[in-house]
């Protein structure tokens, strides 16, 4: 008499990658609206940085733009289930943890005005939220 679980693991375990995939997919979509939130200019970032010059300034932004739509499409592609969009997902992390980083480590954008608190809170979240993606997408490749 041979005991067979009253389930199918392997249907569990795809299961299991999907939903991680997709927990993965809403915090890289939340992730990217709370960036949106700190564009310059706005209510939350209100340093100014016309000192930076306009190539320097415009690429940054082009920078961060780029990292947000690519963030996107990792999104969406991860709710399809493709394990491509869990590396490009863990990649646009590292590239969201380093802007925050950089920023919070004062190093690059440089401004004369301090850092104000709200962006501060929400820049540090969203390093515990790229992190947390990176977690989700090893997990859904089963990394760990």
């Amino acid at each position: 008499m041979t005991h067979e679980p009253p389930y199918d693991v392997p249907h569990l375990c795809a299961q299991k990658k999907r939903d991680t995939m997709k927990m993965a997919s809403t915090c890289l979509l939340i992730l990217v609206m709370t960036f949106i939130t700190l564009v310059p200019g706005g209510p939350i970032e209100t340093r100014d940085f016309s000192h930076l010059g306009g190539p320097v300034f415009w690429g940054f932004n082009a920078f961060l733009i780029s990292l947000g739509l690519i963030a996107i499409a990792s999104a969406v592609m991860l709710r399809f289930g493709y394990n491509l969009a869990a590396w490009i997902a863990i990649g646009v992390s590292w590239g969201y943890i380093f802007v925050v980083a950089l920023d919070l480590g004062h190093v690059f954008p440089l401004s004369p005005d301090p850092i104000p608190l709200l962006l501060g809170i929400i820049e540090i979240l969203d390093g515990i939220l790229a992190a947390y993606v990176m977690v989700l997408c090893h997990r859904a490749l089963g990394h760990i």
